[in-house]
């Protein structure tokens, strides 16, 4: 039901509205500093480093200004964020999570999974688990699971899995960002783990969700015109934009002919079917932090409106990521098919020492280097064929710049877009962590009657902690951030989704979900043993599918072992979310 505006409420979204439009006015005057400074001859790497520096100042001051002691703000962000805007932060943390993603990769999967899984997941939790999350009025996941299923073990487990799931897209999100922003700026890894950090803490522990939904807004501002401004550029100068419908039709043709070249070399891709697509569907569809802006939103109405406006956004990011990888590959194959290895660009010759391009087999860091490996290679002619390089899809994302020589400040703009983005998914997943281990199980469960201030100070402590541990673990080694994605997805597979399907099932108690949520876990750990680990796409697809199958079974099995209770609290829990008004979950203390 549409809760009617009260003055309240118009007075507080003027004042957003105030508050967007300074952002906005402030982030393209820096822009356009930066763009001078490029003009004007500053050094290129003090250009390259502004560009990610206004982004991370930018972030950090957004959550900063937004702190709050109000546990309503901190955990739902007032209940006040208007639906364009939640729909902004929703695309932003899904672009965030398909980046690492994005073709061609070495190993990846193939276009289907990424079209079909990722696009049939964000539709289903935008139209469908973020609506169903504030419907019920609950702060998390767990909190709507307990609120149905009032089982303290339930809870517990649940809080564990979702903080299990917050924490894997956390490292992953800060991963890339910690990358992006060494290679952006030539800091590096414990330089760029420090202010990473630093800059995750300030966008979230003082404000919570507030200070998370209004910094993926802004990050998804910067990276739409970091990614539209080069190419609105070249549109000017006459290049035609290769996209499929309403584009130049020959060289999106040959662009995606020439990146399934690359995603095909030496096996590469990884032969996929139905069950990985749809366990992308269901997890990506249950996945927590992407639900956040969801319920930041006023009513459930407002969430429908928000994920639509979600789904469109992310539309338009697909469209200008379309056709800046196709503009990034044509151009690369204009600089390297035909030319000698020593007389390659600097921008590939620097993408080659960074890992992102693979030139004759190897990542040669100089031009000898390159000569020298390419000389190696049987039936070397001297010149440069389209096989003998190889490029990756950050590098194809970000690149294209440098490829057609639009000067740095542009570069720098789409890399700050790029560690916005990671930044933002890092900040909600570690939200999401804090906020299972910090309201569902430490005040849920051990301190109901906690002052607010305590409550804040324990959820904070903890995102504290998360950031730190997660730091120490990229300072060892560096996880790859699709396998930390796709761990998260396995989990939310074979637990988080059975367990809000049984959650509409109005026989279900307690115990019922308990040992659906024992099953999930104990089928997906005995498929996956089964298959021999996580290397191979479709046994990971099926052994998440069949453990949710499992889980739902049980679920539903173990709910005829007991009679039926019309006066249940979950059956009423369940009318109320299918045909009730929503806010089923009592308020809670200081909401």
């Amino acid at each position: 039901m549409k809760r009617p505006l009260t003055d309240e409420d118009l007075t507080e979204r003027a004042a957003i509205d105030g508050r967007v439009v300074f952002a906005t006015a402030a982030f393209a005057i820096a822009a356009a500093l930066v763009a001078l400074l490029d003009r004007v001859g500053a050094p290129p790497r003090l250009v390259a480093i502004l560009g990610p520096a206004v982004a991370l100042v930018g972030l950090a001051s957004v959550g900063f200004l937004l702190r709050t002691m109000r546990v309503s703000r901190f955990y739902s962000a007032g209940r006040s964020v208007p639906a364009a805007y939640a729909g902004f932060a929703f695309a932003s943390l899904a672009a965030g999570l398909v980046t690492p993603f994005l073709p061609p990769v070495a190993g990846g999967p193939s276009f289907r999974v990424l079209l079909g899984g990722f696009a049939g997941g964000l539709a289903l939790a935008a139209l469908a688990g973020g609506p169903l999350l504030r419907k019920t009025g609950a702060f998390s996941i767990p909190d709507l699971i307990a609120g149905r299923f009032p089982n303290l073990a339930l809870r517990l487990g649940v809080v564990a899995v979702i903080a299990g799931v917050g924490f894997l897209i956390g490292v992953a999100g800060f991963a890339g960002a910690v990358a992006g922003f060494s290679r952006a700026t030539g800091l590096g890894v414990g330089a760029s783990l420090w202010l990473g950090g630093i800059v995750l803490f300030f966008i979230v522990a003082p404000g919570g969700v507030a200070g998370l939904v209004w910094a993926a807004a802004g990050a998804a501002g910067m990276t739409m015109a970091g990614l539209a401004l080069p190419l609105l550029v070249l549109y000017t100068r006459g290049v035609g934009l290769p996209l499929p419908a309403f584009g130049d039709v020959a060289a999106w043709s040959a662009s995606l002919s020439r990146m399934a070249e690359w995603n095909l070399r030496a096996g590469d891709i990884q032969p996929t079917g139905w069950g990985a697509i749809l366990a992308v569907v269901l997890g990506v569809g249950a996945l927590a932090p992407l639900l956040t802006p969801a319920m930041a939103t006023r009513d459930t109405s407002a969430a429908r409106g928000a994920g639509a406006a979600g789904l469109f956004w992310c539309l338009i990011f697909a469209g200008l990521a379309a056709a800046t990888l196709a503009l990034s590959t044509l151009a690369l194959d204009a600089a390297t098919v035909g030319a000698r290895p020593e007389a390659l660009p600097a921008p590939v010759i620097e993408a080659s020492r960074a890992g992102l391009i693979e030139i004759c087999g190897g990542h040669p860091a100089t031009p000898a280097a390159a000569r020298a490996a390419c000389a190696a290679r049987s039936g070397f002619s001297g010149a440069l064929s389209g096989a003998d390089v190889v490029a990756n899809g950050r590098f194809l994302l970000l690149g294209l710049p440098a490829l057609r020589g639009l000067g740095e400040a542009l570069a720098g703009l789409a890399a700050s877009g790029v560690i916005a983005l990671a930044l933002v998914l890092a900040a909600a997943g570690f939200q999401t962590c804090a906020t299972a281990l910090g309201h569902d199980a430490f005040y849920r469960v051990r301190e109901a009657t906690a002052m607010t201030s305590r409550r804040l100070a324990v959820t904070r402590a903890i995102l504290a902690v998360a950031i730190i541990a997660a730091g120490l673990l990229l300072a060892g080694r560096q996880p790859d951030p699709r396998a930390l994605v796709g761990l998260a997805i396995v989990l939310c597979v074979a637990t988080v989704t059975p367990l809000l399907a049984l959650s509409v099932w109005p026989r279900a108690e307690g115990v019922d979900a308990a040992a659906a949520l024992l099953a999930g876990l104990a089928s997906a750990e005995a498929m996956i043993w089964w298959r021999g680990g996580l290397e191979s796409l479709d046994g990971v697809g099926a052994a998440a599918i069949t453990a949710c199958v499992v889980s739902m079974l049980t679920g539903f099995a173990a709910s005829f072992l007991h009679p039926a209770d019309p006066m249940s609290l979950g059956g009423a829990f369940a009318h109320g979310l299918l045909r009730g008004r929503g806010d089923l979950i009592n308020p809670d203390k200081g909401a």
